[in-house]
């Protein structure tokens, strides 16, 4: 496995991670790892970056906002959150849980998302075809039917009931195999971001590296689409290498640029074991497996299922506009702390290099 830069793999540089509690009271070591990413505890970086990538694209200042809901997914955020109805479902979390956030998006992925429509698609004709076997049965009852009658009735509907009931149960149960399947799937292919141990890791052709979160820039990259506007992705550099890491997925050739950024400030309150997890819907199910997050939760009352009981329906009625209006007015280059910014920690950007007098750039 390829690890980061030399420079910043020093005792030295990782000894500024190191943290023992947190506000919260609990111990942190327990179930961080000493070098997840911790927004108040920035530690002095070595000089680096991408000229060539400032000039072209617009690099992302770090900090995090009031709202990391991008209201354009979701639609796709609410279907995965009501995959799992209860804790026993948590267990296969994937490509999204508590403390891994995966990239790559697959066939398996791709299959689990069919099979979740599969099983929707399933419950509502069952619905649907059982109050119309209703209304007939109670028909055939009032036309003093026979028993032959009745059982050749049965026999001409059974392989629709067989066909729909094999779907049904093979949608909803088929998701428990796959996620077997990308157990081992997850081991070869490890793109993602890992918050407990505040690494990114990403997937080259022989081998795989990883280097903490906060060596990465987060670039908003643009393409032209063919209808005389931009699609916008996310993008992380690593600072001290050419490693890339598209953020495809979640959010995949947004129209409006703001998508972009606040599934930057989505992504940053993930890695950060600081404070609780995103309150979004793909992370809800999830919530009560990592420890901040679960006391933070305690302590607000909030409800574990505010999003998994939400309709598709009632997003759009009661807070699509809301939220899409929140992140209109969004102020993207403000922070809401001007010390978590780690910029302001980066030699060259923000402190000055060793050689050069203070107060120069």
């Amino acid at each position: 496995m390829n690890n980061g830069s030399a420079a910043s793999m020093t005792d030295s540089y990782y000894g500024q991670f190191a943290y023992r509690s947190d506000a919260t009271g609990l111990d942190m070591t327990d179930a961080y790892s000493d070098n997840a990413y911790r927004a108040d505890r920035i530690p002095t970086l070595p000089p680096g970056g991408h000229a060539k990538m400032d000039r072209a694209f617009q690099r992302l200042p770090w900090g995090h906002y009031q709202s990391p809901v991008v209201p354009s997914t979701m639609k796709a955020q609410l279907a995965y959150a009501r995959l799992f109805k209860n804790e026993n479902d948590t267990e296969d979390g994937f490509p999204w849980g508590e403390s891994v956030f995966t990239i790559s998006r697959g066939f398996f992925v791709r299959l689990q998302s069919a099979l979740y429509m599969l099983y929707i698609m399933a419950a509502l004709g069952l619905s649907i075809s059982l109050f119309g076997e209703l209304i007939v049965v109670m028909s055939m009852l009032s036309d003093n039917p026979t028993v032959g009658g009745f059982v050749n009735y049965l026999d001409g509907i059974k392989w629709l009931y067989v066909v729909l009931f094999s779907c049904l149960f093979g949608g909803k149960y088929g998701r428990y195999l796959l996620a077997l399947i990308n157990e081992k799937r997850l081991r070869s292919d490890p793109a993602g971001l890992y918050r407990r141990e505040g690494l990114v890791r990403v997937k080259r052709k022989s081998d795989v590296f990883e280097a903490p979160f906060i060596e990465f820039d987060a670039y908003r990259m643009h393409t032209a689409s063919g209808r005389g506007g931009r699609y916008y992705n996310l993008m992380l550099q690593h600072r001290y290498s050419n490693t890339q890491l598209w953020m495809k997925g979640l959010v995949t050739d947004a129209m409006n640029p703001k998508d972009i950024n606040a599934y930057w400030s989505m992504i940053q309150q993930f890695m950060d074991v600081s404070g609780p997890l995103p309150d979004v819907p793909i992370f809800e199910p999830f919530r009560h497996r990592d420890p901040v997050t679960q006391a933070a939760d305690r302590k607000s009352g909030r409800d574990s299922f505010f999003w998994r009981n939400m309709t598709n329906d009632q997003w759009h009625a009661d807070n699509e506009g809301d939220y899409e209006q929140r992140m209109q007015d969004a102020d993207f280059s403000k922070h809401h702390c001007q010390d978590c910014i780690l910029d302001a920690r980066i030699q060259g950007r923000g402190l000055p290099l060793p050689y050069q007098p203070r107060g120069l750039r």
